[in-house]
């Protein structure tokens, strides 16, 4: 009888749109294109929107950290949360997330992001990049044992219910891995949340299908546990669209400034003209707020100086004060949290021997991308003719004058071009990395950076 009470008083739950109806709108207002392949996938959508209407998600137990054993339970010991049997049977209560994957540029963040503003409003919800998430998993872990005096806890079943106690639906963006420590850390936290007893509801996309994630990576074995869950606790489904959102034409903004050719970038034409462009957008980023200088910020326990900035909506750097220290993952998403919009100036030509900045500056562009953060630079040339042979520099400004023709690399059956969609320029500029991990950054940092410099992308109203 009470129970039959409570359910009639319970207030009736909001009605949110469904995901085709909310595309269907976005189609209208046409912020949407019509695409006949992405509305296959709204049905799958759908299904899960009607699952997740009626779902009661369980209620995690408090748990109290425990200690003992964390890198034997890590890599594949111990008898923690996430090592209790359960029969497929025992599923039946958790809806089936989503596992979308596909090419670059083919809509799946559009499509994951559509899915996620239904999501019914009884449920909670996180969607994070994934490369975030990690970084978030490893921050609280090295704070947990820091505050219990203990680095051998096993850290898991706290962040487990942590993950449990934020999201009912865990929404994952750019999911790939490719360290073995975060293989095994993943594999743990996936098995532990989409368990009945904490019944997280995942929704995923890829560039890569499941069985292709960690693809010869270390300790590889230990992973396929967690591969084989996904595809259990997940509708894999592969978006095909043949339409490049990419490559779609959109009018371009002048964020980006490179001397005129054949005027140096040292020249005072060229500096006058610099000044103006960084004047110019600091001041339409920052809205009439006063610069700053100095600005501190602290990242695990570290400080992280902002040499001029109008905070929360702008920060301005240097070249070589961005990524001419070694900073990491987690400085360059705090950043992109902190701020709206950045100013990037002094950017040189860079070859295979600068190949550290390069990297930490493709790390600070995902962040920026992923927070849809807007993005003002100045550099010695356009970003396509940006990256030259060492033996072609005169200084880090200006290149020599060689009087001959630069060697014809076939890159058409190169995997970026065949592939991926990336161009032949594009990829034999990625040819400087050997690692097919590092050499896809590469080119997703220069379709990215393609994307930002859309009149679109700087018209974003963004407020952190």
């Amino acid at each position: 009888m009470f129970k039959r009470l409570f359910h009639t008083l319970r207030p009736l739950r909001q009605r949110v749109l469904s995901p085709l109806e909310e595309y269907n709108r976005l189609v209208s207002l046409r912020k949407l294109r019509d695409d006949p392949y992405q509305r296959n996938i709204i049905g799958s959508l759908g299904d899960l929107h009607a699952g997740l209407s009626n779902y009661e998600p369980p209620r995690v137990p408090d748990l109290k950290p425990q200690g003992g054993g964390f890198f034997s339970r890590l890599f594949g010991g111990g008898n923690g949360a996430s090592d209790k049997h359960w029969a497929p049977e025992d599923y039946d209560e958790v809806p089936k997330g989503i596992y979308l994957y596909g090419d670059v540029g083919c809509g799946k963040t559009m499509l994951m992001d559509l899915f996620y503003s239904t999501i019914p409003p009884h449920l909670t919800k996180k969607r994070l990049h994934f490369h975030q998430f990690m970084q978030g998993l490893h921050k609280r872990r090295h704070e947990l044992i820091l505050q219990h005096g203990s680095p051998d806890m096993d850290t898991i079943p706290q962040l487990s219910w942590e993950i449990a106690q934020s999201a009912n639906v865990l929404c994952f963006d750019e999911f790939q891995v490719t360290d073995v420590a975060d293989a095994m850390l993943l594999r743990r936290v996936v098995e532990t949340i989409l368990a009945p007893d904490h019944g997280v509801v995942l929704f995923a996309t890829s560039n890569r299908a499941p069985e292709e994630l960690y693809i010869n990576g270390i300790q590889r074995q230990s992973f396929i546990p967690c591969i084989k869950l996904i595809e259990r606790r997940t509708e894999v489904i592969f978006l095909d669209s043949p339409t490049d959102y990419r490559k779609v034409p959109k009018p371009i903004s002048s964020v980006y400034w490179s001397p005129p050719q054949g005027q140096l970038f040292t020249s005072p034409e060229s500096k006058k003209q610099e000044q103006e462009h960084i004047e110019s957008w600091y001041n339409f980023f920052s809205q009439g707020h006063q610069a700053e200088s100095d600005i501190e910020l602290t990242i695990w326990g570290r400080k992280l100086r902002v040499p001029k900035c109008s905070p929360p909506n702008v920060a301005q750097f240097t070249f070589h004060e961005l990524c001419g220290s070694p900073l990491a993952a987690g400085d360059y998403l705090a950043l992109a949290q902190s701020f709206n919009a950045f100013v990037v100036t002094d950017i040189p030509y860079l070859s295979i021997e600068r190949r550290d900045l390069i990297r930490r500056f493709i790390t600070f562009l995902d962040a920026v991308y992923d927070n849809h953060g807007r993005l003002c630079v100045t550099s010695a040339a356009p970003f396509e003719d940006l990256f030259v042979e060492p033996e072609e520099m005169a200084n880090d400004f200006q290149l020599k004058d060689l009087q001959r023709e630069k060697d014809i690399v076939n890159v058409e059956e190169d995997d970026l071009v065949k592939t991926h969609g990336f161009s032949a320029k594009i990829a034999q500029n990625a040819q400087m990395f050997q690692l097919d991990e590092e050499r896809f950054a590469f080119a997703r940092a220069l379709s990215r950076l393609s994307q930002m410099s859309t009149q679109d992308w700087v018209d974003k109203d963004i407020r952190k």
